[in-house]
């Protein structure tokens, strides 16, 4: 058992236990069963070997005792109807995102990554330190080694020239660039 699991547990479980004991209160069918499905989620937590992969612990917990209590219907040889009416009482709404808006903030980011890609290489860097990285403008102009009001002039070239880039986005919706000889530049297209 790592100290990890034991910290996440005093931080998240132990806040919300009696809130986690109101809500199976309406889904076991006395306080005991309530202790009882309490202390298996105590144990299944304990014996993990991480939690680091929880975003939400109510949801998380709440998932788990209803799954111990869901497990404990499945022996039990007569099914109470009230307890599993009851068992909604344990969904959380879980704020996670969906694998499906994982996918399109990645494909969305590719895409700014290469809007940015397509920056003259001085306000490239500027505008990752800036924009990107969040440093202040005395402090990118310290890394970068050039003055103050050459980094104000190169975020604002910048944002002209994303907006400019952006325009050119196919109105579908798609993330092409087209592929247009402007002021002497050459587009190219964003596979």
């Amino acid at each position: 058992m790592e100290i990890d699991v034991v910290d996440w547990v005093n931080a998240n479980f132990l806040p919300f236990e009696s809130r986690l004991r109101s809500m199976l209160l309406r889904a076991c069918s006395d306080a005991a069963e309530v202790d009882d499905v309490v202390q298996e989620v105590y144990y299944k937590l304990l014996i993990m070997d991480s939690l680091a992969h929880v975003r939400e612990p109510k949801s998380f917990l709440a998932r788990m005792a209803k799954n111990v209590v869901i497990d404990r219907l499945r022996k039990e040889a007569v099914i109470n109807i009230d307890t599993m009416a009851n068992l909604d009482e344990l969904d959380i709404e879980d704020t996670a995102p969906t694998p499906e808006r994982v996918a399109q903030d990645r494909s969305e980011l590719s895409w700014v990554i290469g809007l940015i890609s397509r920056l003259p290489e001085r306000c490239k860097d500027v505008f990752t330190a800036r924009r990107v990285y969040g440093l202040s403008q005395r402090e990118t102009a310290t890394q970068l080694g050039i003055t103050e009001g050459i980094v104000e002039q190169e975020i604002i070239k910048g944002m002209h020239l994303m907006s400019e880039l952006l325009s050119q986005v196919e109105p579908q919706g798609g993330n092409r660039i087209r592929h247009e000889k402007r002021t002497g530049r050459n587009k190219h297209v964003n596979d």
